[in-house]
Parts: structure tokens; sequence; C-alpha cells
């Protein structure tokens, strides 16, 4: 079977659109951060980032590939976009973000042509995948320079980023670059519109660190041998995954445009069900970056409507990005079927395809009879169309009648 590819459904392999479109995204987070003015900042943030400024416009001129992957490091770049999206407090999301974005820097030798001193106080601090270094009290700065970063404590000792005590928080999980993470660097966490959540606190559910990420991994071979080219893309598009509790009843997850790479999700007894979840909020990240350029639909926030995924009204965006997260899905389920997998061979599983398939039928229905799209949108939906065409195909008697898919 040959799955039509398209602009940011599943990619064919090889697709570097959804690579450029992260870079893009860097760079706009650059352009922001140089610009920012100082006066609405508070007096030691006011004072430190002019010295930010210039050195990561020497870092833009001499080294840019360093300075694009340290702004997209998962402890930065949450920040730094709810800042440039005016969702956060601009003071706070500074503090936060530059301690971590000048220890990046300064652990590629020879990036930082001068040193660079922030003196603001920080209250806790991630080390690449070690863990988070908490001070108490707070400590007091750090200067970062060409051979590396070293931190005032504020009992006046010195102590280089790699050599602090910190907490282990994140977990390797089988066959994925993505890490479990017991940290969550994303300001917004706990802000939520879904009307059965109420933010996402870390929680393990009373489960193991090896429980989680042996079901995570098991979900991620699911993905490896039914959607090939999307697993090739989760590096890119998955860093870092929340847990927030178990429930065996029924699955919850959630992503943010302002925080891409991170997941928040329950862990569930079904690998089908997280290895749905993974695809699902992947795909959001996906339609997210986009919104940074295109808006897919001119009338997406304007026009509401009822959702075939959730039971609240929903602007017309918001089902767009619910089928662009489940055709997918579909595709998921196809490809089990044609390898004959045993998690195909159940009721449940043709139940849940059904289930799938109809409210993909119902969305794209929508989308159609509601929708205004840019350009770049009519290159989604047309493949959203095609994609779902063939998965339509591939099980004639599928009704659009099914019932609505879980929240999602």
């Amino acid at each position: 079977m040959v799955i039509p590819s398209g602009l940011l459904v599943v990619p064919a392999p090889r697709d570097a659109r959804l690579h450029d479109l992260a870079r893009k995204l860097r760079l706009l987070v650059l352009r922001d951060l140089l610009a920012r003015e100082s006066a609405t900042l508070s007096e030691p943030v006011a004072r430190a980032l002019p010295r930010v400024q210039h050195a990561i416009l020497g870092c833009a001129r001499t080294h840019s590939a360093s300075l694009l992957r340290a702004l997209g490091g998962e402890e930065v770049l949450p920040a730094l976009l709810a800042m440039m999206a005016e969702v956060a407090d601009a003071d706070a999301m500074l503090r936060r973000a530059i301690p971590a974005l000048l220890v990046g820097l300064a652990s590629e030798r020879g990036v930082l042509e001068e040193s660079v001193l922030w003196d603001v106080p920080i209250a806790s601090l991630a080390i690449a995948e070690r863990g988070v270094a908490r001070f108490t009290p707070d400590a007091r700065g750090l200067v970062a320079n060409a051979s590396g970063a070293e931190l005032r404590l504020a009992s006046g000792v010195e102590v280089r980023a790699e050599q602090l005590e910190v907490t282990p928080s994140f977990h390797a999980i089988p066959g994925l670059d993505a890490r479990l993470s017991l940290h969550d660097a994303n300001p917004l966490a706990m802000q939520e519109d879904h009307p059965d959540k109420r933010g996402n606190a870390i929680d393990l559910g009373d489960k193991s660190i090896d429980d989680w990420t042996r079901a995570l991994g098991d979900a991620t071979e699911l993905i490896r041998i039914a959607l090939p080219t999307l697993h090739a893309e989760l590096p890119l598009t998955l860093r870092r995954i929340v847990p927030v509790g178990f429930e065996p009843e029924r699955h919850l997850s959630a992503s943010y445009r302002e925080a891409p790479g991170l997941i928040y999700m329950t862990l569930h007894p079904s690998v089908l069900t997280l290895a749905e979840a993974i695809v699902h909020e992947t795909q959001h990240g996906k339609l997210n970056l986009l919104s940074f350029f295109d808006a897919a639909l001119t009338n997406g926030r304007t026009t509401w409507t009822t959702s075939p995924v959730r039971p609240d009204l929903r602007p017309l965006s918001g089902v767009l990005l619910a089928v662009h997260a489940f055709v997918p899905v579909a595709v998921l389920h196809l490809r089990l079927v044609e390898l004959d997998h045993p998690i195909a061979r159940t009721p449940e599983f043709h139940a849940r395809r059904v289930q799938v398939l109809a409210g993909n039928e119902r969305g794209l229905r929508i989308v159609h009879e509601l929708g205004a799209p840019t350009p770049i949108g009519r290159e989604v939906i047309a493949a959203l169309d095609a994609v779902h065409a063939l998965t339509r195909a591939a099980l004639p008697d599928a009704s659009a009648d099914g019932d609505v898919l879980p929240p999602g």
C-alpha cells in the first residue's frame, strides 16, 4: 500500500518541510529576543538582557547552527515562545529561558566568543538531560563563556554547570530520542481548556518509571512497524513526555502550541491507545508549528461548530486540528490490519477503527462546508482528503454515523 504523502500529514521519506518550519520558528524567536526592549522588565533583567543580546548576536554571525540548536532546547523554546505570543509575563519567561540558553551555548566549546554575565537570581536549572538542580536560596547568577558555564551560589561558592548536583528527572524510552520527564519546562502547563481535564500536574499514577518507559517503548514500536516515515519524524516532533496519571478506562493527553515536542499523557493498559496518543499529539504539534506562519483557515478562530471529537463547541481551527490528528491514526489502524498484527484481530480494534473513520468523515465534512482555507491550508486539507479516502476505501462498510471519538 502506498500512502499518499502531503503537507504535514503522513510524510514521504526524506521530506524536509517540517524541519524547515522548525528552523524558521527558531529564527522568529531569535528575532523577537534580539528586539526585546528592557523598558517593561524588572531592574536585574533589564540590566542583564542587553549583554545577552550582544552575545547571541555574535553567535548568530559566527555559530548560527549552534545558536539555533540552543534556542530550540526544551528549557528555552517554550518560555521564549510564550513571551513572543504574549501569553506569559516577559520578565518571568526571560528568567526561565536565559540561564538555560547560556548553559546550552557554553556547552559547545568555542561558541561564545566572550564572557556573558547573567546576574539575575536563578531558582532552578535543568542540565541537559542529566536532571534538575534546585537552589535554596536562589543562586546569584551565572557566567558563560567559550569554556563553559559557572554558577555563583547564594553562599558565594562558584560551581561549574556540569558539576551541579541534580535530581534525575529524564528517563530514556526504548526506541525514542524523547525522554519521560518528571520536570516540566512549559510555563502554560496548568492552563487547560478541555472540559474533562484540570491542568497537567506531573503524576506517575502509582506506576513505576519502568512501567511507563516500557509501555511507551512498546507503543513507539507499534508506530515504527506501521508508520515508518512518521516514526522517522519523532526526533523532531517529540522530545519529552510528561506523565499525568494512570487511567485504566479512558486516556487523556495534551500538547501546547508554545511547547513544541512536549506532550502530556496518562498511562493506559492498551499499547494501541498509547500509540494513537503519540501520533495524535505529535500531529497537533505539526499543525501548531504551521500556525506561527499560516492560519490554514482564515475563519478558523471566528467560526464555531460542534466537534466530531469533543463534547464542547470548538472553533473551526480545532476541528481541523482534530481531523489532522486522527487521519494518520486511521492509517495506523489500516497498516496494522495489512500486517496482520495480533492487535488488529480483536472486535475492540475493529470498533475503534470504525469509530475513528467516522470521526474523520464528519470532521472533514465540517471543514469543507464551513472552512475558508488559505493556499497552504488547501494543501493540508487536500493531503487529509487523499489519506482519508484511502483508509475509508479499505473499510467500505464503515458509517459516518458511528459513535464520536473519545475526548482527545
